[in-house]
């Protein structure tokens, strides 16, 4: 049976989307410019791997908001965003020869607050071959000290040279399986059990809140329910801590988690 996924692929003008989108094609689609604009409405192709349907869809280059009030622009960005709300994946690339800017930040803002799975691609690595482990290092270092609720390993490429093809399609094949699937009460508390053995929560109010139960119950987005006492005192470097070493616990990349806490009623407490 054959498997459809949406998947889109973002970020500011000019990082090498449609040469990225072409070579993972294996064919010149999309139209390649240097010109800032030269995709405006999205351009989509279907690609197969295994037993998996791929519709990717190249879209325009966003801009920083202040800049996206021209006409053309306006387009890009209602497309942009259309697109994004009925995609499985997106594929964020970024600029490896430049800085990380405000633009991108944005960008990736925008994918988050959608919920989406997400791929980091930093491309044009051709033009920091001396550089290239400091580069790598400042945009792993950038995403994990900014992003807790999300584990990514960003993917250095030269869309010019090289996309890593058949490991691009492998990880998306990938991503697709594990965001469909729920992962057993026995693996989270496992985990769980093992997370707070190392580090528990301070105490707070001369008590110490502690997280009993574990339950995964949605895979899309992937959301965890906690249960437990005295949760609302769970101070938020605890919860970014915490949520980081669950997805590392449980190998969740890629995805955004989400974790509702709950407090168990206390049955002696008279309504």
């Amino acid at each position: 049976m054959t498997k459809n996924i949406n998947l889109s692929i973002i970020g500011k003008p000019n990082v090498g989307k449609s040469t990225f989108f072409n070579k993972l094609l294996g064919s010149n689609i999309s139209k390649v410019s240097d010109i800032s604009g030269t995709t405006v409405f999205p351009i989509s192709h279907v690609k197969n791997f295994k037993d998996l349907s791929i519709n990717l869809v190249d879209l325009g280059g966003l801009k920083r908001k202040s800049k996206s009030y021209e006409k053309q622009q306006k387009v890009i960005t209602f497309e942009t965003i259309k697109q994004l709300k009925i995609s499985d994946l997106v594929f964020f690339i970024m600029d490896g020869s430049d800085e990380i800017t405000k633009n991108d930040k944005q960008l990736f803002k925008l994918i988050l607050n959608q919920l989406k799975n997400v791929i980091v691609i930093i491309n044009k690595i051709e033009f920091i071959k001396n550089d290239i482990k400091k580069k790598e290092n400042y945009f792993k270092f950038f995403f994990s000290q900014n992003y807790p609720n999300i584990l990514l390993k960003p993917i250095f490429i030269s869309a010019l040279k090289n996309v890593r093809r058949e490991f691009l399609l492998k990880k998306i094949l990938e991503i697709y399986n594990s965001s469909n699937l729920l992962i057993s009460n026995q693996q989270v508390n496992q985990a769980l059990k093992i997370i707070t053995q190392k580090h528990q929560p301070v105490y707070s109010k001369k008590s110490r809140p502690i997280i009993k139960f574990l339950k995964h119950v949605n895979s899309k987005p992937m959301i965890f329910k906690a249960f437990g006492n005295k949760l609302t005192h769970l101070g938020k470097d605890y919860k970014n801590f915490f949520i980081k070493k669950l997805m590392e616990n449980l190998k969740i990349y890629n995805q955004v988690v989400i974790i509702k806490y709950i407090n168990n009623k206390n049955p002696y407490n008279k309504k």
